[in-house]
Formats: structure tokens, C-alpha cells, sequence
């Protein structure tokens, strides 16, 4: 399916870049970046309730090493440059996409999906406010996915799977960033040479030293890109929502599903891969990822986080077998194709202030 997809969403990607413009392929400055960012809110499904405060162990504003956006601290090495942290630099302990502790991480991604809904015009935000985000369990897997459940209720899924590749994604791509290691290709090869379906993902053992693994600097972008990974997946599937691509995006949400019924749930979310309806839920979504992190206080998200997850997958593509590919890229269109959709279309946005152009066609 995917291979006969792929010219369609070709010419796609083509009807989308000559429609936005080449003004739009410049990238313009980002706002200067809070290493502190909200992750209250709460996880709806498998009965996980969290609260407004960041997680134990999470560096607050004011703590030695923290500086005001765009202004670090005598002595404290820049992003991306190598070096120790100076000595009055306290390492953060217990971090959540450190230890990949998932209960913590599943409340991340309620909290950032209550961002995206704030963040929709009134219709849109109408269809879609009650639509609950439920835990997928299931060992292995790594996938999510907007559905109807039995009694046409709107629901949304992601798996501990996925938040668990997107931490350790975020993880070793900080790293790099701030100590020029290669922790980010260590990760996918150990994955490309070790995945077994329906087994645990392979984990990486003393992955980082633990200095660096704890420099409050790395800690403060990894959870960057993890909440920027979440913006993009939550806001492609609740797109498929509010577009009109599930068919029960009415106001309401599912009132509860079993664990057992998410890969049941998954053959009716999207059938055929529809290639127009994944095009335009990467094009809303990241116009909806953009918007939300504008309103916020700490980091404004942009598209990184969402280039580093297709950019992963693309990449575990070239080392995998066909046989071995998660359900996050069967049910999707290749990620080498989504990467300039999600580009171009964060381009568009900053070129036109936030108002970006209709997407020329129909869905």
C-alpha cells in the first residue's frame, strides 16, 4: 500500500510547495528559548490523574544554571558547545525522559493535547474538546491513531511504545547538540539491529555519562523536543478529528476502551491510508503546533521535534527490513515525504505572521 501511495503524495508535496511560494522556504529567526515550560494538565485513560506542578526532580526557574531567555550566565557554556557545566551548575536528578518513566510521560502527552484543543478556532475546538487520549500498552508497539469506538465515539491513542522512542529520540539528540557525541545513531542502530515484534524495544545500557546525562542545560532541551514530538503526533491525529476524517468528531469522546481493543480500534481509524487525509492532517496539525506554542509562556515549540521523529523513522527505514516496521509507519505515509510537508507548512506559517494560506485542495 505504501509504495502505491507514494506517487500520489508525491505530486501532493509538489501541488503544496508551488502553492505556499519560494519566499517560504526561508526560515525565519525563532524566538529565543525558556528552558521552562508548563507540564501540568491530565492523562485521560487507564486512570492516571496528574497535577499543574512540573515532575519531582525537574529544574525550576531560578535554580543555579538557569539564565533568562537568550542571556546565559558567565561562564556557561553555549548550546551546542562542548565543555562541563561550571561549578555552580546543580545536575538535575530524576527526570522523567531520562529515566523514560512512562506514567509521568503519558501525562505529558494529555497535557500537551489540552495545549493543541486551547489552541483551535471555536468550530474546531467545538468538535473535538471532549475527545479523550487513551494509554496503548501493548508491548512493542509504537503507533498512534485517532478512531470511533464501538458506539461511534471519538477517541485518540498513543502507545508506550512510541513515547518511550520519542524520549530516548530527545534524549540522545540533546546530547549531540551539546556535546558533539552520536548518541542519536548509537540509539537507532541498536534499535534497527535488535527490534523483535510484539518484544520489549530494545533499551541501551549506559547509554550517556551520567555528567552529561544530568547537565540541566541537555535535561531542559531534551523536554523541549519531547513536548514538540507530542505537539506533532497529538496534532496530526486530532486533526483527523476536527477535518472530518474519523466521522464522529461531534462533541463528545469515548466514555472508555479495554487495552485489548486498540489493534481492533486501529483497522477502522484510517482505512486505505488515505494519502489526501494524512497530507492535510500533517499540514493542520503543525499550523495547530505552531499556534499552541506560540500562546505559551516558557518555549515557544516549533518544528523540531517533529523532524526528529520522521527523521528517525526515515532513517530506521534504511536499516529495517520491510517485515520489521512499526505500526507508526504503516499506518502513515513514508516519513521521507512528510518531512517537507511539515517544513514547508511551518514556513508558511512564520511568513505569514500565523495566518497561513488554505491548503489547495480538498479532502
Amino acid at each position: 500500500m505504501r509504495p502505491n501511495g507514494m506517487r500520489k503524495l508525491g505530486a501532493l508535496v509538489l501541488t503544496l510547495v508551488i502553492a505556499v511560494g519560494a519566499g517560504a522556504c526561508q526560515r525565519s529567526r525563532k524566538p529565543p528559548r525558556n528552558p521552562n515550560g508548563p507540564y501540568g494538565g491530565q492523562w485521560q485513560g487507564q486512570g492516571s490523574t496528574w497535577g499543574q506542578q512540573p515532575p519531582p526532580g525537574q529544574p525550576q526557574p531560578g535554580q543555579p544554571g538557569w539564565g533568562q531567555p537568550g542571556q546565559p550566565q558567565p561562564g556557561q557554556p553555549q548550546p551546542g558547545q562542548p565543555g562541563q557545566p561550571p561549578p555552580n551548575t546543580m545536575p538535575v536528578t530524576n527526570d522523567p525522559v531520562n529515566n523514560v518513566d512512562i506514567g509521568t510521560l503519558r501525562a505529558r502527552a494529555g497535557s500537551v493535547l489540552t495545549e493543541l484543543k486551547a489552541a483551535l478556532k471555536d468550530s474546531d475546538r467545538n468538535k473535538v474538546q471532549s475527545i479523550p487520549l487513551f494509554a496503548d500498552p501493548t508491548t512493542g508497539e509504537v503507533n498512534a491513531f485517532a478512531a470511533c469506538d464501538d458506539q461511534g465515539q471519538a477517541l485518540m491513542a498513543v502507545s508506550d511504545g512510541l513515547l518511550e522512542v520519542m524520549a530516548f529520540s530527545a534524549r540522545a539528540k540533546a546530547n549531540d547538540e551539546l556535546f558533539q557525541t552520536r548518541k542519536l545513531d548509537q540509539y537507532l542502530n541498536l534499535v534497527a539491529d535488535n527490534y523483535k515484534p510484539k518484544k520489549p524495544l530494545p533499551r541501551p545500557a549506559n547509554f550517556i555519562d551520567p555528567q552529561q546525562d544530568n547537565d540541566p542545560r541537555k535535561v531542559a532541551r531534551q523536554n523541549e523536543l519531547m513536548d514538540e514530538q507530542l505537539a506533532f503526533v497529538m496534532g496530526h491525529e486530532l486533526a483527523h478529528h476536527y477535518l472530518g476524517h474519523t466521522g464522529c468528531a461531534n462533541g463528545g469522546g469515548s466514555r472508555g476502551v479495554n487495552a485489548g481493543d486498540f489493534g481492533r480500534l486501529l483497522t477502522r481509524a484510517l482505512p486505505g491510508l488515505n494519502q489526501q487525509a494524512e497530507v492535510g492532517a500533517d499540514v493542520s496539525g503543525t499550523n495547530n503546533l505552531l499556534a499552541a506554542g506560540a500562546r505559551r509562556n516558557g518555549v515557544k515549540w516549533n518544528e523540531e521535534g517533529a523532524l526528529l521523529s520522521l527523521n528517525f523513522f526515515a532513517a530506521l527505514d534504511r536499516l529495517s527490513p520491510e517485515s520489521i516496521l512499526f505500526a507508526f509507519e504503516s499506518s502513515h505515509p513514508p516519513p521521507q515525504l512528510r518531512m517537507p510537508i511539515v517544513q514547508q507548512t511551518a514556513n508558511t506559517f512564520r511568513m505569514t505572521g500565523g495566518n497561513p494560506f488554505p491548503i489547495p485542495f480538498t479532502f
